[in-house]
């Protein structure tokens, strides 16, 4: 399987590290240490990603060809996935918590207002 590097220079034809940073507005050397590290960009990033290639954001985790489960099997998935969720915030980086807080709280507020 396609590292996740490699799938996003693909999905946006971009031939070089300087190709990729000019089109996601980073830094070469900011992009270079996440591609040598294998390090996920910052949720900015990874949302301008998926909005240029037309791909999900678990699709560029995942690989192309990830479907998500059926609302039954997600069901049960869900403790799983708050683990594995929690395990990822926990390896965020100050700033990245930052940008990620309004994304939880616009999700939570959805999820209040469908129960109204």
């Amino acid at each position: 399987m396609q590292k996740f590097w490699e799938r996003v220079k693909l999905l946006l034809r971009a031939p070089s590290v300087v190709d990729l940073a000019n089109q996601l507005g980073v830094k070469r050397s900011t992009l270079s240490s996440w591609v040598q590290t294998d390090r996920r960009p910052p949720m900015s990033v990874l949302l301008k990603i998926s909005e240029k290639s037309g791909v999900t954001i678990e699709q560029l985790e995942y690989g192309l060809d990830y479907k998500l489960q059926d609302e039954d099997e997600a069901a049960e998935d869900i403790p799983e996935c708050k683990k594995e969720l929690k395990t990822w915030i926990d390896d965020l980086e100050p700033e990245e918590v930052y940008c990620l807080k309004p994304l939880l709280a616009y999700l939570r507020n959805q999820s209040l207002a469908r129960k109204i």
